[in-house]
């Protein structure tokens, strides 16, 4: 997602994982139910930050596993991507309803689309963003990215289009596309590429589609040998290569290659995560982490509930 700084002394666990017989190396955390979906790193502090889907929290994630809440506002339901902007030290969070959390209501429910700022020393607020009202149906704001002057792009994967938050604050709707329709969950992840335009993930299908910043009508198909149905979080490692976490039974950190300014991409690698239904990642260093968040426990209403959650390291 971002840059990170190299992290020397991070201390870091070898799992033995019985669910399935894997080992993996990461951090392991407990919190009963969190199901976390998005996350960002503070190389300064050295401590991840992590959302929450059920409990609508932020919490902080140290090197040795200790999860803190860190901030708990009540205008928070389900807290799905978060952004560390570096720049202003400040923390964006994205803002939904999927039905999934103890403080859902009939007044959100697929209907909230919003993006909460804060202080991310203090988590004090400093900004408080609807988006939903820009676009009539259902809402679902997922992920984030920001741009190099400090515009703040959001996902909608219930509505056909991603939000753009400018550096005054400014709401409006930067791209719309019959191309992000569809049933279920659509957009998804989200990143800026440095040759001016967005990477975007479209969920249920697993397409990409590359979205030009200064002329955003002209959206365009990522050519693939095959969709990745669940493609969830994007990781740009460089202008060149992209990781894309996928889910949907699909469970993996797959590698994509681009030669032709991500007209097309090549598959060059696929990993499995140790748990289920990974979400998203982040870089740190010379690794990538992913938030194994275990959704697919919590969608089930049935399965028994989820505590021990994992950001698996893989290496770059």
């Amino acid at each position: 997602m971002r840059k990170i700084a190299a992290v020397a002394s991070f201390g870091m666990a070898i799992l033995a994982l019985a669910g399935n017989g894997m080992a993996a190396d990461g951090v392991a955390f407990t919190a009963d139910q969190a199901y976390p979906e998005g996350i960002a790193y503070s190389a300064k502090d050295k401590t991840f930050i992590v959302s929450s889907l059920r409990h609508g929290v932020i919490a902080r994630v140290s090197a040795s596993g200790d999860y803190q809440p860190f901030i708990t506002d009540e205008k928070l339901i389900s807290t799905v991507g978060v952004l560390w902007d570096r720049k202003r030290n400040l923390l964006w969070v994205a803002n939904s309803d999927p039905g999934l959390s103890t403080r859902s209501s009939d007044a959100t429910r697929n209907k909230l689309a919003a993006v909460a700022v804060y202080d991310a020393s203090t988590g004090a607020q400093r900004a408080y963003h609807d988006l939903g009202g820009l676009v009539d149906g259902g809402h679902f704001a997922n992920d984030l990215a920001q741009d190099d002057k400090g515009n703040v792009y959001v996902t909608d994967s219930f509505a056909p289009v991603i939000y753009r938050i400018d550096t005054a604050g400014k709401r409006s709707v930067f791209a719309r596309s019959d191309l992000f329709r569809g049933e279920g969950f659509n957009l998804n992840g989200i990143v800026v590429h440095p040759g001016g335009y967005l990477l975007v993930a479209k969920y249920n299908t697993g397409d990409l589609f590359r979205v030009s910043l200064k002329h955003p009508d002209k959206i365009e198909s990522i050519a693939l040998k095959s969709p990745l149905k669940g493609a969830d979080g994007l990781i740009l490692d460089s202008a060149n290569r992209l990781f894309v976490v996928q889910n949907q039974g699909a469970d993996a950190l797959v590698e994509l290659v681009s030669s032709d300014g991500w007209r097309s991409a090549t598959e060059v690698s696929r990993r499995k995560t140790a748990m289920s239904f990974p979400t998203t990642g982040t870089r740190v260093a010379r690794s990538v982490y992913v938030l194994n968040a275990r959704l697919d426990s919590l969608i089930d209403a049935n399965a028994p509930k989820a505590k021990e959650f994992l950001l698996q390291k893989f290496d770059r």
